[in-house]
């Protein structure tokens, strides 16, 4: 009795370590993870941008923009909702990383190609592979990284 009641503890405690982990799982899996900031389109201008080394992490409602590659831009993070039935990314709230308290700086938010610190994309094309988002003119390419 004594033994099949310690089983019985263990097999419990196996299955509430089994399900507390599932609920961190990716709500949208094609969108949430690391991209890679390819180009920056300005569609009033015609004008393309190259970006080097800016880095985007999307996960679980919160996400990461990083210039890794010694622009001057910075990095923040910010609060995301994705509707995908709308196809639209709504991204607000930059803070500065490393010092929540500080309001990101809009001009160079609109150096990784966004424009203001309440966004609304349009999500034109999202495959796992790939993703590009439309704000207004502004068109930015992805890739998963």
């Amino acid at each position: 009795m004594r033994k099949s009641l310690g089983l019985l503890v263990v097999v419990l405690g196996i299955l509430a370590c089994w399900t507390s982990c599932t609920g961190k799982a990716p709500e949208y899996p094609d969108l949430e993870g690391f991209w890679k900031e390819e180009k920056v389109v300005d569609g009033s201008t015609g004008e393309s941008r190259e970006c080097h080394r800016l880095f985007w992490a999307l996960q679980l409602g919160v996400s990461e923009v990083n210039d890794l590659g010694g622009n001057g831009f910075g990095s923040y993070l910010c609060r995301y909702v994705y509707d995908e039935g709308a196809s639209t990314l709504r991204m607000y709230d930059f803070r500065t990383k490393g010092s929540q308290s500080e309001v990101a700086d809009i001009a160079k938010l609109g150096e990784f190609g966004i424009p203001s610190d309440d966004v609304t994309f349009e999500v034109v094309r999202l495959d796992g592979d790939r993703l590009v988002l439309r704000a207004g003119d502004t068109t930015l390419y992805f890739r998963a990284f």
